[in-house]
């Protein structure tokens, strides 16, 4: 049985009072200690704590005691921009960086066109300044920034340290990213996680649904553009699997004559991309609305066919009912009423009909990777 030495219990008892804080903007001591079975001793050295690194300041309010009987409770502020991290999104040319507040708001932003790849020798530099430029925004605010975490368009091997992106059309390659993002920190002197763009996009979509923790437990995002992948939260916690590797739908194949090169994408990437589609549909993608209804129509029937297959072998072997299709592809046809189709496919296959909605979100990639850099940095400061 495991013991628990007392610095364990100090900090979950931080960690559960910083939660009720997210959830309460103004509160009482009292209160707290109503919500918890914390004594008002071990409440009030936490309070106290909290006013002294900045997450709690007095409102200079007061409220009756019980039955407006007692002494009157002195009312304490949740300061929601005391602790910030920096969001980064780099997909395809465009890079976005946001800083990400303790109710995982959005409470500045940057964007650039950056047509350089991840392990380019332009890479680390230019980011770099963009992060100054954040750390400033952030300065004006009066926030301290804890860390920063980048979601990049590419498929992340924990175990062997490498990030798989393409190189082509249909050609991908692994590059380790081990001292990329240890150079990165000793530039910007931040730690820095790195995430796949639809892991960190779903962790920012699940956010929003379990903003008061009435979320759903289990939940599967598609992302659908230039690649696809998903990203799948378990029990309110986001699965990566062995690999970091859950969620690579590019490799679900539906042809059993199949064979992978191995620089070849996957089956269902070769056949879903926005490159593939836009050359077998003859249309560009920043001329959509040229497209005749005939051609979009055919375009998204097909899309939706593939897409409810994958739902379908997804939702029937973990049992998830919430689904999100996301992605630059997603958007073009909404106007197509493309999740109406695919909730008709899902049917067909299972005769079920899970939640199946789409996001638009630009930002959610890196939303979500400044989620991330939040919830690892933030367990070092409530660690004191």
């Amino acid at each position: 049985m495991k013991s628990f030495l007392p610095n364990d219990i100090k900090d979950e008892n931080r960690k559960i009072i910083f939660e009720i804080l997210l959830q309460n903007p103004e509160i009482a001591k009292v209160e707290i200690t109503e919500k918890t079975t914390m004594s008002f001793v071990t409440v009030s050295k936490i309070v106290t704590f909290f006013e002294k690194i900045g997450i709690l300041s007095t409102s200079g309010e007061s409220r009756d005691g019980s039955g407006g009987l007692g002494r009157k409770r002195s009312v304490y502020r949740f300061n929601e921009n005391s602790f910030v991290t920096i969001g980064i999104q780099i997909i395809g040319k465009k890079i976005l960086a946001v800083l990400v507040n303790l109710h995982s708001e959005v409470i500045s932003s940057y964007s650039a066109d950056m047509d350089i790849t991840f392990y380019s020798d332009e890479f680390i530099p230019h980011v770099a300044e963009i992060i100054y430029i954040m750390k400033k925004r952030a300065e004006e605010k009066k926030a301290v920034i804890v860390g920063v975490g980048i979601g990049v368009d590419g498929a992340i091997n924990n175990r062997k340290k490498t990030i798989r992106m393409k190189i082509d059309e249909n050609k991908e390659e692994d590059y380790p990213y081990e001292k990329i993002t240890q150079s990165l920190e000793d530039t910007v002197g931040l730690p820095i996680i790195l995430e796949n763009d639809v892991n960190a996009s779903t962790i920012a979509e699940f956010s929003k649904l379990d903003r008061f923790g009435e979320g759903p437990s289990d939940l599967v995002q598609i992302a659908l553009g230039e690649g696809i992948g998903a990203g799948i939260i378990i029990d309110k916690k986001l699965h990566r699997g062995y690999n970091a590797s859950a969620g690579e739908l590019e490799y679900m194949c539906f042809d059993t004559e199949h064979m992978k090169s191995p620089l070849s994408v996957g089956w269902l990437e070769s056949k879903l991309n926005l490159d593939y589609l836009s050359k077998h549909f003859g249309f560009k993608a920043n001329h959509i609305e040229e497209m005749s209804d005939a051609d979009a129509d055919q375009c998204v029937d097909y899309i939706s066919k593939y897409l409810a297959l994958s739902i379908t072998n997804i939702i029937s072997l973990l049992d998830i009912n919430h689904v999100i299709v996301s992605g630059k592809t997603i958007i073009l046809f909404s106007h197509k009423q493309i999740v109406e189709k695919i909730k008709k496919y899902v049917n067909q296959f299972t005769g079920w009909e899970p939640n199946i909605s789409a996001s638009f979100s630009n930002d959610a990639t890196a939303v979500g990777a400044g989620i991330l850099s939040l919830q690892k940095e933030m367990s070092k400061v409530l660690s004191g």
